[in-house]
């Protein structure tokens, strides 16, 4: 039986004859024996039976199942079977923020002479920053819609845009091809579930279409059931005789549009096939163990479906839709006429370049890649980018004098938490060190969400508070009885702010207050109807923006030198470590039904499966809401942000009380501190516990959702355990990692550390 599961097998695939067969090393991302599908490269079925055999001759004798045996075996077979056998076991761990940096490097930087400055957008979810965004490049808004925007989740990938003279220059870098592949298996596996317990066919339709974290959609990609010009999701509300020049010489053609929906249709036809036989499974497995479906708990129908679920995954019938899929989302990379395309050594899309000095021509060809414009549904490339790199002459239209040179970095959403204390995401907060400004975009016509609170305190712990600028979009909404002019309305939405600036002072001290109170007169920034091109009506809005790049462009000057330097007592930061560990502990244990104080909602189970799965078998430090890694940081962070708010002295002399100098000093320790927690967070939630958050995934059938649980809380007790008076070895480890931390932070950043020198922290790790 175990042979003939290592059987290798011909299949037809789009291009040519594919491999199929299972590693017998490697493991897939759904925790079992990973399935390979290879292109041989050829569509003569007997040379490709050939390549088979030989496929067939490795997984028959278990002496070449080493990476070490490459070498010989590529003396000996064919390249492409030797690359199909052995690139799984040879990994390639790929940073593709260097690859955009290697072919398109941004310009400034700290050390830069260039007048450059670095933006990053931060906000909420449709709070309107990828539209600022927009008014910052002068894209119209009607005709080009570059970047694209709308009331969804719009912007899933990073966008970093250069305004710049010369050519217009773009580098796209791809998700790799195991990850696509994944969310296509979601979708199907979401679908198949769907459609087994009977569901509207619409439900079963949006869930293969939309994967359920909405930031991977393959109706971009393979087009829609219904008429795409009549699309909700359309990113603008436009008049019907806006012209539109994105990709209007190469539209999608009635036949091809009739062509997608066969394809569709085709792949509903196999998911409800697959879905009578996951009925019939549950139906059997119910009866084997007496569980009445009509009247069964919700608990021990979601036990039975994971079982299943897990069974069909495995089956055959459903791994050939998911290669159908892919093979279709990959075909879509053939109608790119333009620019140079590079591919991994599994021929999938690694990147792609493209440059033009006719804007209209580079916008609609720049658009197949972030574009959510439904008309163009079945030909964009959307779901498949993973970040976008653009340089170009861009220019604002209210501009008043040269060009901005500007540097802007958007990327997702913040998203919206029910929770001041949910964590600002990796992606965003491990950017705050490359950047001199931070823009955090707010809807002025609704109170401060809890996401936006989170950020502001991310940024006063880590020290970057002086990088705010604070822009409220949606002014023109702000609207009431009492609320009589400009300074009223701008009053009425600053107090918001007041709030949460009192709320964080409680935390990090009236520094943090000060400091914040100070971006209020020339770092806030108020702005209406920027969805549309500000005319000259626009007045007043056209000014704020004009305010915001001078603010923007403040932020490069050279900082006033620090004159006096806080002493601290490393020792006391030993009860700030302790308290953070158990914080985090504390809120993890209610995330997972595991008993905490904090108050945390438990999550899902099939929530905690995904994580598990995202950390174990693709290292992504986050799953949607849920951020280990970023908790973490954040946690340590604002411990030691209190700790480092209060030092034991100061050198040469205290600080007279109204000088900015306090703040300043102890800013510059808390942003090394925070650039250091990255990397030891990441290392020790992730890096050194990949094992184990595979081993956790791979939990399946009665009990499992405990057993996975109690998994991941012993990670945590490895990664960051709660020192006590009698530490274990794990504890010591950590605690001296962290003092180790503290003291390098306070170093490099002009402080001294009472009693201590390198060398006594040293010999104490």
């Amino acid at each position: 039986m175990a042979k003939r599961a290592r059987q290798a097998t011909l299949s037809k695939g789009r291009a040519s004859w594919c491999v199929i067969f299972r590693h017998p090393v490697c493991k897939a991302p759904n925790g079992q024996t990973l399935r390979v599908r290879r292109g041989l490269g050829t569509r003569d079925e007997g040379a490709a039976a050939g390549l088979v055999e030989q496929v067939n001759t490795l997984l028959s004798d278990e002496a070449w199942w080493s990476p070490a045996r490459r070498q010989e075996a590529e003396r000996l077979f064919d390249d492409r079977v030797v690359r199909a056998f052995f690139d799984d076991m040879e990994p390639i761990d790929r940073d593709t923020w260097t690859e955009r940096e290697s072919t398109l490097p941004l310009p400034g930087g700290k050390d830069a002479k260039d007048g450059y400055a670095r933006m990053l957008m931060v906000g909420t979810t449709g709070s309107g920053k990828t539209t600022l965004v927009r008014q910052l490049l002068g894209t119209d808004p009607k005709q080009e819609r570059f970047p694209s925007t709308s009331a969804a989740k719009t912007t899933v990938s990073d966008l970093e845009v250069i305004l710049a003279d010369g050519p217009f220059q773009v580098v796209v870098t791809f998700f790799s091809r195991d990850l696509v592949r994944q969310y296509i298996a979601d979708c199907v596996s979401a679908a198949v579930v769907s459609a087994a317990e009977k569901m509207p066919e619409r439900d079963v339709r949006r869930r293969l279409l939309e994967h359920a974290d909405q930031r991977f959609r393959l109706s971009y990609v393979l087009g829609t059931f219904t008429d795409p010009a009549a699309a909700d999701d359309l990113e603008d509300e436009d008049d019907e005789d806006d012209v539109l020049f994105e990709l209007d010489d190469d539209p999608v053609s009635d036949e091809e549009r009739h062509e997608l929906r066969s394809r569709l249709d085709g792949y509903m036809d196999r998911i409800h096939a697959l879905a009578v036989e996951y009925r019939d499974r549950i139906a059997a497995a119910a009866d084997r163990l007496g569980i009445d479906l009509a009247d069964a708990p919700r608990p021990e129908r979601e036990k039975l479906e994971e079982t299943i679920e897990d069974e069909i995954v495995r089956d055959e019938h459903f791994q050939t839709v998911v290669d159908a899929i892919l093979d279709d989302c990959e075909s879509r990379f053939e109608l790119l006429s333009d620019g140079d395309i590079s591919k991994g050594r599994d021929g999938w899309p690694v990147s792609w370049r493209f440059e033009s000095s006719n804007r209209k021509m580079f916008i609609a060809t720049a658009n197949r890649f972030s574009s959510n414009y439904a008309p163009h549904f079945g030909r964009l490339l959307t779901p498949f980018v993973e970040g976008m790199r653009v340089s170009g002459p861009f220019a604002p239209n209210w501009v008043t004098s040269d060009r901005p040179r500007l540097v802007i970095l958007d990327g997702q959403g913040l998203g919206h938490t029910a929770d001041a204390v949910s964590s600002v995401s990796t992606r965003v907060t491990k950017r705050y060190q490359l950047c001199d400004a931070i823009m955090l975009v707010d809807n002025a016509a609704q109170p401060m969400q809890a996401a936006t609170y989170s950020a502001i305190e991310s940024l006063v712990a880590s020290g970057h508070e002086s990088k705010l600028i604070l822009c409220f979009t949606h002014f023109d909404e702000v609207k009431g009885d009492n609320l009589v002019g400009f300074s009223a309305r701008q009053n009425h939405v600053l107090g918001s702010f007041e709030n949460v600036i009192a709320n964080i002072a409680k935390s990090h001290g009236r520094y943090a207050d000060r400091s914040l109170r100070s971006a209020i007169p020339d770092r806030t920034i108020f702005l209406a109807n920027i969805q549309k091109q500000l005319g000259a009506g626009a007045r007043r809005t056209r000014d704020e923006l004009q305010r915001m790049l001078t603010a923007v462009s403040a932020t490069i000057l050279p900082p006033e030198p620090v004159e006096y330097r806080p002493v601290y007592d490393v020792a006391n930061l030993v009860l700030a470590i302790q308290q953070a560990a158990a914080e985090f502990h504390d809120r993890w244990r209610g995330v997972l039904s595991m008993g905490s104080r904090s108050g945390v909602a438990p999550e899902h189970w099939t929530r905690i499966k995904a994580l598990a799965r995202r950390l174990g078998v693709f290292k992504q430090d986050e799953y949607d809401t849920l951020k280990p890694v970023a908790d973490l940081i954040r946690i340590l962070q604002n411990h030691l942000s209190q700790f480092l708010a209060q030092p034991l002295g100061w050198h040469p002399a205290m600080p007279p009380d109204d000088d900015e100098s306090h703040a300043a000093a102890i800013d510059l320790i808390r942003k090394e501190a925070f650039t250091r927690l990255h990397e030891l967070s990441r290392r020790r939630v992730l890096d050194e516990c990949i094992s184990g958050w595979s081993d956790a995934y791979e939990y399946r059938g009665e009990g499992s959702t405990k057993r996975r649980a109690r998994s991941i809380i012993d990670l945590y007790s490895t990664a960051a355990p709660v020192p006590n008076e009698m530490p274990g070895p794990d504890a010591n480890e950590f605690l001296n990692e962290m003092r180790s931390l503290a003291f390098e932070a306070i170093e490099a950043g002009g402080g001294r550390v009472k009693g201590w020198s390198r060398e006594d922290v040293s010999a104490e790790v």
